[in-house]
Formats: C-alpha cells, sequence, structure tokens
C-alpha cells in the first residue's frame, strides 16, 4: 500500500510539473501564474527537481506556443472538480505525446509497439514481421500487392512467396520490393537516412530515379540523396528480434544511442574521449540499466543518473 501510495504521489507532482511547464511558456501566462508557481514549488522540495526535468525534456516547447485564450479557457473549465481532473489528464496526456512523438504515427498505424517493446506477428498473408522498439506500420493489402507503409522504427520481414502479389515495404525514403526472402527496413531518424538490410534472397530497393538489386548480406543505405551499399552483418543488427544487442568494436555514442532507443529519457555523453571508446559485446534489450552497469564497469567511464529520465555519461 505505501508503494502504491509513494507512487501515485509521485505521478501526481509530475502532472502537475508538466502543467506547469505548459502553462508558463504559454502566450496569455499572467503575473498570478507565475507566483502559484513560486508557491507551489515552495510546497515540497521534489516540486522544483520534478519541474527541472520536464522543462529540460520538453525545452523545445518554447518553439510550440500555446494560442492566446487557451489557457484561460482552461482555468475557466477547472472551476469544477470533474474539469480539474479532465484538465490535468489533458495536459499529462499532451506532455507524454510530445515526449515520445510518435502518437500520430500510432493512430495511424495497423500495429505498433512502445519504447523498449519487441512484437512478433503474422500477416494475413502468412508473412512474419518483428516489430522493433517504438516502430509503427500500417498494413494495406489488396489483389494485387501487399503494401506495407513504415511509419516510424524498424521491423524485420520474413514474406510468403506470392509472384502475382508483390511484398513491398516503404517508408518516406526507401521502397523494398521482395523478391521472396528475410529483411529488414529501418525507417529514417535523426541524422540517419534509412536502410535496408538482406539476411536471405533478394531485395529490390529503389529511391527517386535509383535502384539497386540486394543479395544476402547487402545493406542499402540512404545517403545524401543516394543509396550506398556495403555488406553488413544482418543476424547480428537484427538481434534484436530475440531479445538481445549485438555489438562489436562499436564507439560508445552509437551503443548509447541504440540503448536510449529501448527506453524512456535521454543518454548525454559528456566528452569526446568517452565517446569514442570502442565497445563489443552482448547485451539484453530489456535491462538497459544493466547494460549501462556494465559498460561502467569495464570502460574507464562514469554513469551518473542526474534523473528519473536523464543519464549522463563521461570519462573518469
Amino acid at each position: 500500500m505505501a508503494g502504491r501510495r509513494q507512487q501515485g504521489n509521485e505521478d501526481r507532482i509530475a502532472e502537475e510539473a508538466a502543467g506547469w511547464v505548459a502553462r508558463l511558456q504559454s502566450s496569455d501566462a499572467t503575473d498570478r501564474d507565475r507566483r502559484d508557481f513560486e508557491l507551489w514549488l515552495a510546497r515540497d522540495a521534489s516540486h522544483q527537481a520534478a519541474y527541472d526535468e520536464f522543462r529540460t525534456l520538453w525545452g523545445d516547447l518554447k518553439d510550440v506556443p500555446i494560442p492566446p485564450g487557451r489557457l484561460k479557457k482552461l482555468r475557466s473549465s477547472r472551476r469544477s472538480a470533474v474539469s480539474s481532473v479532465a484538465a490535468v489528464g489533458i495536459i499529462a496526456v499532451l506532455s507524454v505525446a510530445l515526449y515520445r512523438m510518435g502518437m500520430i504515427d500510432r493512430m495511424r498505424a495497423d500495429y505498433y509497439t512502445a519504447v523498449g517493446e519487441v512484437r512478433s506477428l503474422t500477416l494475413a498473408d502468412g508473412s512474419r514481421v518483428d516489430l522493433n522498439t517504438d516502430t509503427a506500420i500500417a498494413v494495406r493489402f489488396s489483389a494485387g500487392e501487399r503494401h506495407i507503409e513504415l511509419l516510424r522504427g524498424e521491423a524485420f520481414f520474413e514474406v510468403t512467396k506470392n509472384p502475382l502479389r508483390p511484398f513491398v515495404v516503404e517508408d518516406s525514403a526507401l521502397k523494398a520490393r521482395a523478391l521472396g526472402t528475410r529483411y529488414g527496413v529501418r525507417t529514417a531518424a535523426g541524422g540517419f537516412g534509412g536502410d535496408v538490410q538482406v539476411e536471405e534472397g533478394r531485395v529490390e530497393v529503389s529511391h527517386d530515379s535509383d535502384r539497386v538489386v540486394l543479395e544476402a548480406g547487402d545493406v542499402a543505405t540512404l545517403t545524401q540523396g543516394r543509396i550506398s551499399l556495403s555488406k553488413g552483418d544482418v543476424s547480428s543488427d537484427t538481434a534484436w528480434r530475440t531479445g538481445k544487442l549485438m555489438f562489436s568494436g562499436q564507439p560508445l555514442r552509437d551503443v548509447l544511442a541504440t540503448l536510449e532507443r529501448y527506453r524512456h529519457g535521454k543518454i548525454i555523453v559528456l566528452d569526446q574521449a568517452a565517446a569514442e571508446r570502442t565497445v563489443s559485446g552482448i547485451f539484453d534489450l530489456n535491462d538497459t540499466d544493466q547494460a549501462l552497469q556494465s559498460l561502467e564497469k569495464n570502460l574507464p567511464v562514469s554513469v551518473t543518473r542526474l534523473t528519473g529520465m536523464m543519464v549522463v555519461v563521461r570519462s573518469r
């Protein structure tokens, strides 16, 4: 019971903190709001830490101003107890949606995974799909084509052969047409342009007028608007299908970027020396905290958890 009460109190403080972040950056925030905020901070020492965490994670909110009058409507709606609960709930939902930045994709999707979740499913034609963390797909099957739109994330496909109904996976940049095969597609994210990795069979990959056919072990990556080819260890790169993350001589910055995909919050590397340390190992994607502990134990780096959603890594 005590544990549930503590969790409920933490959730309440988090919702209030998210609400203050949204309220104070709005275009109709008043001096009264700022005085009330100072009183809220003074009521409990944990309020400042919660507010600082949300302000950091949602720092870009200053570039998304709340329209004039919106806050006034929220204030008036809070005059009743029911409306108060609804307003806090709306703020909490909006905050989570802004953080994950995946709500729209999930609303459009037929299948999706949450952050840290890996899921396998079988489509109507018998093809199998493995969805990596924070992934969403829309399935559009017709009499002449089996079309998958990769809205976000990464997926691996084991395609049931049917020459009369081509199997096509497409994201915002690349189109991959299976010629009877097992292959993975990763959509563009951050500074990465997306890629297609073939484990078995052949895949035709295209981007605008660029078109290539991949064999087993080939990787096609979109770089500066062109498809570049390379060889890769597809089984290792897609080990997430079995709950593992495998690295062989990769920079720590890349390893941490991968771990970050499977957890909420940010992992920040403070110095170049730490970022360039090489890592080889196998980690459980379901326990990224254990992976961070292992890195700290085996590398000359320290791992500091500043808040529940922010981890800092630096040389020691």
